[in-house]
């Protein structure tokens, strides 16, 4: 996909959700609408420009007394984005919205940060949540050192730990926003958070 319209689509996570949901069958816009728990008319709105973008079409109208039901199906199976085509990462709409939350939380929740040196001589942040807060939130961050092979195992072991939660059903009353993630840093000088090997050089702030 070139058209940088319709690559902007899959940044939005919303959209995309609703885009796929069109992916397997034809359907109409009250079945999406109910299963994602979303307004009818916002759906309707997101459906036309969606259209308007070939990235879904009409495949049948059952008729009926009144105006006749639109089903509709996406115009393909799956689709790839080269990131060059997309506008902006296609996380980052999620990750905006994931930090606003930290800090709506924070603020009703936390009365400040506590920052010490720990044993090891690293500095280390905590919390100091409000008392009688209810909030459940987590900002936590690590400067490691780790070799290729450590860094696609916590990327398996962080993914398989994010997927048993998907995968478990839950009653819970409040809704998640929750993202792991890891990158490498290129001319990193200064402190690590994991002990260096013998003969390693640690340089620390």
């Amino acid at each position: 996909m070139r058209d940088p319209r319709a690559a902007a689509v899959f940044t939005h996570s919303h959209l995309r959700r609703i885009l796929l949901q069109f992916a397997r069958q034809p359907r109409g816009v009250a079945d999406v609408a109910n299963e994602l728990d979303v307004d009818l008319k916002q759906l309707h709105y997101a459906v036309t420009r969606l259209c308007r973008l070939q990235l879904l079409k009409v495949v049948q109208e059952r008729k009926r007394a009144g105006r006749s039901i639109k089903l509709y199906q996406c115009t393909g199976q799956s689709y790839f984005i080269p990131t060059a085509a997309a506008p902006e990462h296609f996380s980052k709409g999620l990750a905006k919205e994931l930090y606003d939350a930290i800090a709506r939380d924070a603020a009703a929740a936390v009365d400040g940060m506590l920052f010490s040196l720990d044993a090891q001589g690293r500095v280390s942040g905590r919390a100091v949540e409000r008392r009688g807060a209810r909030a459940v939130l987590m900002d936590s961050w690590r400067i490691l050192r780790l070799s290729a092979s450590a860094a696609r195992q916590l990327k398996q072991e962080l993914a398989k730990v994010l997927d048993r939660f998907q995968n478990q059903a839950s009653s819970g009353e409040q809704v998640y926003l929750v993202h792991a993630g890891m990158a490498r840093r290129p001319g990193h000088r200064g402190a690590i958070d994991n002990p260096a090997l013998d003969g390693d050089i640690e340089i620390r702030d």
